[in-house]
């Protein structure tokens, strides 16, 4: 095996190592990812100092200090000279690059997201440089059928009224005999929110989204209404279907998963389904999903297809993951999350795959995109310009 080849399975394994450790502080690890780690872990007592200096919360204000005064863009640059980018029909694999920041990069994702709750956010904005973008963070209103708005993003145990109270961060309905009344929990730009609903459905809101539902479910059907994207986990009632109504379509589920993304900017209504069985009913008749299809629907033209899943749902566990995107599938959430304004000065013709962690300042995401050598970015107060 020559030096290359050599030096870029290290960064892979490096890589690797990172995401499990990451993922072990998320708590969101497989079993076999679970296994894959302590594996890991035993190998070395090099790698056992590893994981326990960067699973020990007392260290990490320490830890994110030291990374900020780190010159990142060096080192890429350093790294980038040693490897030669490789193109397979113009699709660049940077996840493999963005390991040449070090595992201490790639864990402090992880470490970030799984400290957000605890850290004050103001303590977290110290950490970003000036003239950096911050990222999003759990932010939402509830609008009350009095018309009462609620912000919620300092609330942890709040009574609200006789039918809701905040308990530990999270909206609790109490199905109380009260006459039902409308609630709508809407997400700003920068943020998300991840509610209960009163059935015990689960769903996740992302920027720029909203939900409309019910403080208690009567009768036949548990009917919400959407805008922006969504994600749900239907609690399963055979005899009361759950309807989703969403730009004059209605999704139909009982007990399912499935993810809506309907913000007008992306071409049409897309609805993608990772459990159970849906319908969708609309102006063009019906059809039905399968897990792993979705459905576009386009003013003149409803297209099924099968997809992979996890770069739809990866949002949810606080990721970006691209397959194969152009720069403006890319950038789109990105706008969103960021709340930044993203101009086009020359065309990118090239597509992107990988994922990185959307709790990091902008500089970081747009550092491992430039590491493929394939596109540029200026970042000016909350306006990020694409350059070749």
């Amino acid at each position: 095996m020559n030096t290359l080849s050599t030096y870029q399975k290290d960064l892979e394994q490096d890589f690797r190592a990172a995401y499990l450790i990451g993922g072990f502080i998320r708590e969101n690890l497989t079993e076999e990812e679970e296994e894959e780690l302590e594996q890991w872990i035993l190998q070395s007592e090099r790698h056992l100092q590893i994981f326990e200096d960067l699973t020990d919360k007392a260290s990490v204000g320490e830890y994110m200090r030291w990374y900020y005064q780190r010159d990142t863009e060096k080192k890429l640059e350093q790294v980038k000279k040693r490897i030669h980018f490789k193109s397979a029909g113009k699709l660049f694999y940077f996840w493999k690059y963005a390991a040449v920041a070090g595992i201490a990069v790639l864990l402090l994702l992880g470490i970030y997201y799984k400290l957000s709750d605890q850290v004050p956010p103001a303590l977290v904005e110290n950490y970003i440089p000036s003239g950096d973008i911050a990222p999003g963070s759990e932010s939402a209103t509830l609008t009350l059928a009095d018309g009462r708005k609620i912000d919620l993003r300092q609330l942890k145990d709040t009574l609200i009224s006789s039918q809701v109270r905040i308990e530990n961060g999270t909206i609790i309905y109490n199905n109380a005999a009260d006459e039902p009344e409308y609630h709508e929990l809407t997400i700003p730009r920068k943020g998300f929110y991840q509610l209960v609903l009163p059935d015990g459905s689960r769903v996740w809101v992302n920027s720029e989204s909203s939900i409309r539902y019910p403080s208690r479910f009567t009768g036949p059907e548990r009917n919400v209404t959407v805008t922006g994207e969504t994600y749900f986990e239907v609690a399963k009632d055979p005899q009361h279907p759950f309807i989703v109504s969403v730009n004059g379509v209605a999704i139909k589920a009982v007990g399912t998963a499935f993810n809506i993304n309907a913000y007008p900017e992306e071409g049409g209504l897309r609805a993608t389904l990772t459990e159970g069985r849906i319908k969708i009913t609309g102006d063009r008749g019906q059809e039905y999903l399968e897990p792993g299809q979705q459905l576009l629907v386009q003013p003149n033209q409803w297209i099924l297809r099968t997809v992979d899943t996890a770069p739809v749902t990866a949002w949810t566990k606080q990721q970006f993951k691209f397959k194969g995107s152009t720069i403006e599938e890319v950038m789109r959430p990105v706008e969103r999350w960021y709340d930044a304004r993203v101009v086009y000065k020359e065309k990118v013709d090239d597509h992107f795959t990988g994922t990185i962690d959307r709790q990091v300042p902008v500089s970081q995401l747009l550092k491992l995109l430039e590491a493929t050598g394939r596109v540029h970015f200026r970042v000016e107060g909350k306006t990020i310009t694409v350059s070749h």
